[in-house]
């Protein structure tokens, strides 16, 4: 009885005493912790200064920019960014000077011609420091005599394709619009679906699109890159005003791309699946081979090198003398990226 009493009496205890509430109590902290986090973000994000940043090509160029976004790195730097295509360089270049985008990821060559011509135009930092181009043509077409009579795609007319397609073909000893004819057609997709068809002979591509091209049995003539020239493929561009009186948001904006550019250097995997959603290349091999072209190509720290853009306004003075009178520092401005690197920053995202 005693027992029965005993084990009655833990019953009603156990059924009467408080300690199922302190869960109760316990679940209400934590879904008031989850809230005030979930403002908290909401916060973050309604902070968050809004920039479109706009890029001319679909390609290895711009991976910097593609792995900065992906990563979310922009976002940790409280700018809320969104990547806007506009396809061909100096398109986009339009889009800086006309003030539709205040930031873009251009090329030199587009930019050094915008500046020519009084725009208000400057580059900030480099983004891949070598010109990885390789012309591509149909297969019946195996040496340079053969590309005479034919038709060259380029994406604009003043882009970076379009600047490496004539270096290269006069690297060649071939005359541009005299002894080939250069048309525009558009993106690397577009071209390379140009030359699959016989629309056109010949175009450059980038990595990784230039080793799908060999594999399909197009022929590469010229390899751009192995020529040795230390011009940026692309680079980061504002106007001179936005950078006076956004210096903030521009010093954000690099100390990410910066933080992008260790990310990209560093994850194959990562990098590699966020540059085949932009060059909509998915074959393995070629996303590989374009992974170490690149990682080479994004140094630490993203300077540009004053002499291979005085070679850019050279070679652009040929066809228009007008370019010739600017200077590298008339179109260089990389003091907001000397601060970052002086602060050392750019050593501690390394872990120096």
């Amino acid at each position: 009885m005693a027992a029965e009493a005993l084990t009655n009496g833990r019953a009603e205890i156990g059924r009467h005493r408080e300690p199922r509430r302190k869960p109760m109590t316990q679940n209400k902290r934590l879904y008031s912790l989850i809230l005030a986090m979930g403002f908290l973000v909401l916060a973050s994000n309604a902070q968050a200064d809004k920039l479109a940043v706009a890029y001319g090509a679909i390609g290895g160029g711009q991976l910097p920019l593609f792995v900065t976004e992906a990563a979310g790195l922009f976002k940790k730097h409280g700018l809320d960014v969104e990547l806007v295509f506009i396809e061909g360089g100096s398109r986009s270049v339009t889009a800086l000077v006309s003030g539709q985008t205040p930031i873009i990821g251009g090329d030199p060559s587009a930019m050094t011609l915008a500046a020519s011509r009084g725009s208000d135009v400057v580059m900030i930092a480099s983004m891949t420091n070598t010109l990885p181009y390789f012309m591509a043509a149909r297969p019946e077409i195996k040496t340079k005599e053969d590309l005479k009579g034919k038709r060259i795609a380029v994406s604009r007319f003043g882009s970076a394709s379009d600047f490496v397609t004539r270096m290269a073909l006069e690297g060649l000893g071939l005359v541009p619009d005299k002894d080939v004819a250069i048309v525009q057609v558009g993106a690397v997709p577009t071209r390379f679906a140009a030359l699959e068809s016989g629309t056109i002979h010949a175009t450059v591509l980038t990595p990784p699109a230039n080793l799908l091209a060999k594999k399909k049995g197009f022929t590469i003539l010229v390899n751009v890159a192995a020529l040795g020239l230390k011009i940026p493929n692309s680079a980061i561009g504002t106007t001179r005003a936005y950078l006076n009186s956004h210096r903030d948001i521009v010093r954000r904006f690099l100390s990410a791309y910066i933080e992008g550019i260790k990310v990209l250097r560093s994850d194959r995997v990562f990098t590699m699946k966020t540059l085949a959603k932009y060059s909509r290349v998915t074959e393995p091999e070629s996303l590989k081979e374009a992974y170490e072209v690149y990682s080479a190509a994004n140094p630490e720290r993203p300077y540009i090198d004053p002499p291979s853009i005085q070679k850019v306004i050279d070679f652009l003075a040929k066809q228009r003398p007008e370019t010739g009178k600017l200077k590298p520092e008339n179109i260089i401005d990389m003091s907001v990226l000397q601060e970052i690197d002086r602060s050392g920053f750019i050593d501690s995202v390394y872990g120096r």
